[in-house]
């Protein structure tokens, strides 16, 4: 499951340790709607968190990840994003499952 997740202090707590994935999308984002249930079949395979923020929301955390095109999922190890993915086009299932794959080693 996508757990959503807002304010910077949350954030960055969530993100401190381990492996987390970090999405960012919009409501009003059509490739975010058409990306979301791949990513909610992944989040079940998958041992790592994922959360989802809004980026109209939380535009600090957006910026300092220098995310200006949506959906964009950021595979974090111990605090610090290790790789990043656009999921528009594209990007479907299988993508998304490499993409977690390959970080996770």
């Amino acid at each position: 499951m996508i757990q959503p997740i807002t304010g910077t202090e949350n954030i960055d707590q969530v993100i401190a340790k381990g492996d987390v994935i970090l999405g960012f999308s919009a409501p009003w984002c059509g490739y975010c709607r058409r990306l979301r249930p791949m990513v909610e079949k992944l989040s079940e395979e998958i041992s790592q968190p994922i959360y989802g923020l809004n980026c109209d929301v939380d535009e600090e955390i957006t910026k300092r990840y220098e995310v200006e095109t949506i959906p964009t999922l950021i595979y974090f190890h111990d605090g610090q994003p290790k790789d990043r993915i656009i999921g528009y086009g594209t990007v479907g299932y299988p993508q998304l499952k490499e993409f977690i794959e390959k970080n996770s080693k």
